[in-house]
């Protein structure tokens, strides 16, 4: 970014929805909020939340997204010049 003049970048809203519908479809593989007693890393003991945000995607999809928006990034991201 230095190197570019870019003083900052934010995501793109679209980009942002997308890995929030991301994350909430891949949220369900696990049953660490069910198990675990209410508290901080399970808001209390809710589960399935839109603010959960763990990806429990697998690795590999994991970096195909990364890959994708690497070679994309104008794309996703807003960015803004000094």
């Amino acid at each position: 970014m230095r190197n570019n003049g870019i003083h900052s970048l934010d995501c793109d809203t679209d980009a942002e929805e997308w890995w929030v519908q991301e994350v909430i479809a891949h949220r369900g593989k696990t049953s660490r909020n069910q198990d675990c007693t209410p508290g901080y890393y399970n808001f209390e003991g809710a589960e399935n939340r839109r603010q959960d945000g763990n990806y429990n995607g697998t690795m590999k999809q994991y970096l195909g997204h990364m890959s994708h928006i690497r070679d994309n990034m104008a794309d996703h991201f807003v960015f803004t010049q000094r």
